[in-house]
């Protein structure tokens, strides 16, 4: 308990930690629980996927539009009010979403459903990161990760069984029971601070919000071929956010301080971050099409396959995070990056004949590496800036975090597309041809997931002086490692032999 003062301060700041992680649970959950049952709900409203799209990117373009935002408002307002606010607001979102008559309202309500997830994850990490000392952040850190990452895993397991027992508009009932549960925890144990004046910074806000909904609308309009449009977006996204940067600059009171940008190593770091989400997500994404069309698994099933990789996520995050503790985060995350190249590049290996274990397996193999990578990635970005600056700091990382995952939506769409036609894809299944294209379609995802990878292990060396000493040293850990393993497998097969010979 050493740090963390009396029996009963540390008996709270774990207390704190366990209500905090169980209210952020449901915003991974709904990030992934209607990826399973996409294809059924464009299925029922009789739409491409392209708009069908919309169902995940509304809920995931509000929530990043306005995560800074609300990091700034807790600032002043009170992170714990906040957060309990969002937990209110999400239930509500969730039930009207259950209840949606047309594609378009449901659209709208998951887009309402971003804002309160906004409001629960722009604040989650600041109040974990007040709590704990630095020496134990890491742990906590990783413990943190257990939750967003079992959102993840349970997320399309939940969404699949509900979705095959009652249909797809059941999947965000779960919500009620969980956010019932989170608030009466954190309504007891966090405590409310005092509130401050609120120092607004509505243009910041609005010229946010319209860059990155300009960008995620360009890359939909190339998804339905029309390119011209796409390109008149593109431009506008492109002098929209050049306005951005400068109002903020400019700011007194800005919704993000750019000037940490100049820290190398957050920077470096939260763009591992965004790249890191870029590819588990098109995997959540993706997959879901290729396991129903082409090798003809029921949503139930696909559901289970998807959680292969946030299952070893949650596993494995508080061993990555007490391991950040002990050694640094460069280590487990430069080796996380590499074993993610080497799922990603496994699951060009995938044909229409493959099983559900071929995808399984793969799939387990980027959560470990994902597993390695995120709760150490998470401790630096957390630990590098000042106490001062860890609500906007916070905010940052949820909004790049998260942009990947609005990102992973229209790269692995427009990857998918290059591949097989939009009318193919509304066909229930898949055969022959077809099957053969769809699965072209997820090489080229995993492909540019392999690269995007490369670029996150090549970037956990910012700030070191000498990288190529850097990158022997890691390399002969490895080989120690796997010299250890191997010696430790031989001996333990040599004393099975010895005792068959007896």
């Amino acid at each position: 308990m050493e740090g963390l003062g009396t029996t009963d301060e540390y008996d709270k700041k774990w207390r704190i930690l366990l209500a905090v992680s169980i209210g952020a649970l449901m915003v991974p959950i709904n990030a992934s629980i209607t990826n399973v049952s996409l294809p059924q709900i464009a299925e029922f409203f009789m739409v491409n996927v392209a708009t069908a799209e919309w169902v995940l990117t509304s809920y995931l373009i509000m929530f990043i539009g306005l995560v800074l935002f609300f990091a700034r408002f807790g600032d002043f307002y009170g992170h714990e009010r906040l957060f309990l606010g969002g937990l209110v607001g999400f239930v509500i979102a969730s039930i009207l979403c259950s209840l949606s008559p047309s594609i378009i309202t449901l659209i709208i309500f998951r887009g309402l459903q971003g804002v309160t997830a906004a409001m629960i994850l722009s604040v989650s990490m600041v109040i974990i990161e007040k709590s704990f000392p630095l020496r134990y952040l890491g742990k906590a850190m990783g413990i943190y990760s257990v939750a967003i990452a079992a959102g993840l895993a349970f997320g399309p397991a939940i969404g699949g069984i509900m979705n095959g027992l009652f249909g797809w508009r059941s999947i965000f009932l779960i919500n009620i029971p969980i956010g019932i549960l989170a608030f009466g925890i954190c309504y007891f144990t966090l405590k409310r601070g005092e509130s401050n004046k609120v120092k607004w910074d509505l243009p910041g806000t609005i010229l946010q919000f319209t860059y990155l909904f300009l960008i995620i609308y360009a890359l939909n309009l190339i998804e339905n071929s029309n390119y011209a449009v796409a390109a008149v977006i593109g431009v506008l996204s492109a002098i929209t956010f050049v306005i951005f940067v400068y109002t903020e600059l400019k700011s007194k009171n800005p919704m993000i301080e750019l000037k940490l940008f100049k820290n190398k190593v957050f920077s470096a770091f939260n763009a591992c971050l965004h790249l890191n989400y870029i590819c588990m997500y098109m995997m959540l994404f993706a997959v879901p099409f290729y396991l129903q069309k082409v090798l003809h698994l029921s949503s139930s099933i696909s559901g289970m396959v998807l959680t292969a990789s946030p299952i070893v996520m949650m596993l494995m995050a508080t061993v990555s995070g007490s391991l950040s503790d002990r050694i640094g985060s460069r280590i487990p995350v430069f080796f996380g990056s590499v074993i993610c190249i080497a799922a990603m590049l496994s699951m060009t290996q995938l044909t229409v004949s493959s099983s559900a274990i071929d995808v399984f397996w793969r799939l387990a193999l980027l959560g470990l590496g994902t597993a390695l990578f995120q709760a150490p990635a998470n401790k630096t970005l957390m630990s590098t800036l000042s106490h001062k600056n860890a609500g906007m700091a916070s905010g940052i990382i949820a909004t790049v975090r998260d942009m990947g995952m609005v990102f992973a939506v229209c790269y692995a769409g427009l990857l998918i597309n290059s591949a097989i036609s939009p009318q193919l894809m509304l066909q229930n299944q898949l055969f022959s041809g077809a099957a053969v294209d769809l699965t072209t379609g997820i090489h080229r995802v995993v492909l540019f997931g392999a690269i995007l990878s490369t670029l996150m292990a090549l970037m956990s060396f910012t700030g070191v002086e000498n990288k190529r000493k850097a990158i022997s040293n890691y390399g002969g850990s490895f080989r120690h490692i796997r010299s250890i393993f191997e010696e430790r497998t031989k001996k333990y097969l040599e004393n099975i032999l010895n005792g068959a010979s007896k």
